[in-house]
């Protein structure tokens, strides 16, 4: 059982704690287990906890049971009842299918910051979003950028679903949500205030929007949402980290229903420690974009966005009569040791994820009708996911498709690539991988720039990391 990010046991809402000779099991909501082991015993667990987050290898805490995305005798069914979604291509999950379905890019020139020192200058940034169209105006003031974006994609989402919430209505539904920069624009203001004008200088509605888990904690505080409520930053990887805990959240049938999904925004001091990093395209020379798979390919670029969906108990969907727009059918995770601001020197970790997956789901790898990849036009990771997906697939020329050409990178960007997928998938095509015009013969993978035809509405969406971490998630989406 893969242990996927740093400090959290098999069941990922569990925090393992080896603090004075004991392992406690102190946020569970499965299990009544408080256990207390033998000083041997825990000096052994407290190492091999440290061996495991100081590698980011893959790694078992068996704590507290089962498999960290569900494995009772009898599982719930998993299914997608709504979509929130606000883009660089404006509000709503059709604007954006039908600009990337059409060979749109979200990217361009940053404005709401100065980039003339940078030798970036690109960004797939949110239009047309009004926040005051979402959010009262005593309450806007309180949220940071992030957490607009989350509270206005849920409210969309909700409208999308057809899901009564609020006070009574929303006890059973929670949320899980991926992000890379939530809280980060408020930091950078809490701590310039700090050093300019001390505590007392400092407005303490700033404090609370420091943490990465506000915009996650005012959706459930706006919603009534009452389920779990959980937060991932596991950089590239965020969203679909969200979306596999939610998974087992459905079920192990801890709730009815899960908001799940990312945001994120491009806040100017990320963007440029980013590219400082050199990053970025250009990395070094070319010019600059998003070239998945290219040739020509010289680093991403950033994105924005929401990107939401609702996962409910099919069970559940069925008795209030929702139309499913795709199953989540499997969920795998695994890590390769990388460095912290690098990708994996090998491919084992993704390869891993992606068979843990198909096992998750029950599919032998002919059953997959595309992969929506991870790569981003970054020279490493375009290769290290190529020759993962070739390993996965062996012979078989699987359709292969990129959204970062379309709306970047981002913790967000997974579960941009599934929105567009399920409804690509559903009408027996996969979306075009934006950006790319001239294959790179060294990532030998079926993508294209325009949309390939599919023979099965099941599909793969891969994620991976900085650092090592990979997410594989195996869905199926609902015919037109």
């Amino acid at each position: 059982m893969p242990w996927a990010t740093n400090g959290f046991c098999s069941r990922l809402d569990v925090v393992v704690s080896v603090k004075r000779a004991r392992i406690e099991c102190i946020v569970c909501r499965t299990c009544s287990v408080r256990a207390k082991i033998s000083a041997k015993r825990s000096r052994a667990a407290s190492v091999a906890a440290e061996q495991a987050r100081s590698s980011s290898a893959t790694a078992i805490v068996e704590a507290c049971g089962p498999a960290w995305y569900g494995s009772g005798s009898v599982r719930e069914r998993v299914v997608i009842t709504g979509i929130g979604c606000i883009s660089s291509f404006g509000l709503g999950h059709a604007a954006l299918a039908d600009a990337v379905a059409s060979g749109a890019s979200g990217i361009s020139a940053i404005t709401a910051f100065d980039t003339s020192a940078c030798r970036s200058h690109l960004a797939a940034t949110i239009r047309g979003f009004d926040p005051a169209a979402f959010i009262p105006p005593m309450k806007l003031r309180r949220f940071d950028a992030v957490s607009r974006v989350a509270v206005a994609s849920a409210r969309l989402l909700f409208e999308h679903a057809r899901r009564e919430v609020g006070p009574g209505a929303a006890d059973d539904v929670g949320i899980a949500l991926g992000t890379y920069t939530a809280g980060l624009d408020s930091v950078v203001e809490y701590v310039g205030g700090l050093t300019d004008h001390g505590p007392t200088g400092v407005p303490a509605i700033l404090f609370s929007n420091t943490v990465s888990n506000a915009p996650a904690s005012l959706c459930a505080i706006e919603f009534g949402l009452r389920g779990p409520n959980v937060t991932f930053n596991l950089r590239e990887a965020s969203s679909p980290a969200a979306i596999a805990f939610a998974v087992g959240v459905v079920r192990d049938r801890r709730a009815a229903a899960m908001v799940c999904g990312g945001a994120d925004c491009v806040e100017e001091t990320f963007f440029k420690v980013h590219d400082r990093f050199r990053a970025l395209s250009p990395m070094r020379d070319g010019d600059e974009g998003a070239r998945p798979f290219d040739r020509r390919r010289n680093g991403y670029v950033l994105g924005e966005g929401g990107y939401l969906l609702l996962l409910e108990a099919k069970s559940a969907a069925e008795r209030r009569g929702a139309q499913p727009y795709g199953e989540v059918l499997g969920v795998g995770a695994a890590a390769s040791a990388a460095a912290m601001n690098d990708w994996p020197a090998d491919r084992s970790g993704v390869v891993r994820a992606m068979r843990l997956a198909l096992k998750d789901a029950g599919l032998a790898a002919d059953d997959v009708g595309a992969v929506v990849a991870a790569s981003n036009g970054a020279p490493r990771l375009d290769k290290l996911e190529s020759d993962a997906i070739a390993e996965v697939f062996g012979a078989r020329a699987v359709p292969v498709a990129s959204v970062k050409g379309a709306v970047g990178e981002s913790g967000a960007a997974a579960a941009a690539g599934i929105v567009l997928a399920l409804r690509s998938m559903a009408e027996g095509s996969v979306v075009p991988t934006v950006g790319l015009a001239e294959p790179d013969p060294e990532c030998a993978v079926a993508a294209s720039g325009a949309s390939q035809a599919v023979v099965s509405e099941t599909f793969q969406v891969n994620a991976v990391a900085c650092g090592g971490t990979a997410y594989s998630l195996a869905i199926r989406a609902a015919r037109a």
